[in-house]
């Protein structure tokens, strides 16, 4: 971690409870909990100046503290920590304690705990892409398979297929297809000013496509499993050992 002056707040969202897969945030995958690889990512960031943990789960906060003394200070007001709670209020919650204890940040990284195999230095990578070309937000994404492209995607209305995006060009070639992109959850980042708006992405954003073999975003059973597949495979690449 960076002790500069503070510029750049990481924020780790890890509420207690989750519908697809109960528990995740603390499941153990690989030995660890779920949420230990995105805390070391974080801490092995140089850029971030502040990290934080946001959770309505004492089990959560004192495994977070584990690593870095008042990783995770506060609990998360249960308003926030629903299945329908919007990311930006807990963003904007997580900034306003930050804000009050350390002054004024410029970005936040927000770094979901349900992407656990990021590419090593990715976070550093993506802090120097949007400070070196101001943007004013930053999404990781994955190149969409041309079979799924949104030019040939259509909606369901009643009986009747629709075009998803019915003032798109027609294509019938796939060789004449854009290239399309679905954000995969690995990184996010904003303005502070962004966020004091109520977003966590606009203005000018920036695309990190991401060509990670081992990306996966857990939000079900089946992505749990996987994920589990995955593991041997990236700690093999990583040569990654934990110590518990």
């Amino acid at each position: 971690m960076n002790t500069r002056v503070s510029k750049i707040l990481g924020l780790i969202p890890a509420r207690k409870g989750s519908k697809g897969v109960p528990g995740k945030n603390m499941k153990l995958l690989g030995g660890v909990p779920l949420i230990r690889y995105t805390i070391d990512a974080a801490l092995e960031s140089e850029l971030l100046t502040t990290l934080l943990v946001s959770t309505d789960c004492p089990e959560i906060a004192a495994f977070a503290n584990r690593f870095q003394p008042e990783c995770a200070p506060f609990m998360r007001p249960e308003y926030l920590a629903t299945d329908h709670s919007p990311m930006i209020g807990v963003v904007a919650h997580a900034l306003d304690y930050a804000e009050a204890i350390h002054g004024e940040f410029e970005y936040v990284v927000l770094l979901q705990p349900t992407c656990p195999f990021r590419p090593p230095g990715i976070i550093d990578a993506t802090i120097r892409h949007i400070t070196m070309h101001n943007f004013d937000s930053l999404i990781s994404v994955w190149k969409i398979p041309d079979a799924f492209n949104p030019l040939w995607a259509y909606w369901l209305n009643g009986d009747s297929l629709e075009k998803a995006l019915p003032q798109g060009p027609t294509v019938t070639r796939r060789q004449d297809l854009p290239d399309s992109y679905h954000r995969d959850g690995e990184i996010y980042i904003a303005k502070t000013s962004l966020v004091r708006a109520g977003c966590l992405t606009g203005g000018k954003i920036a695309a990190w496509p991401n060509e990670n073999a081992f990306g996966i975003n857990i939000d079900t059973p089946a992505d749990w499993l996987a994920a589990e597949n995955l593991f041997a495979k990236w700690k093999e690449q990583t040569k990654n050992a934990f110590s518990c």
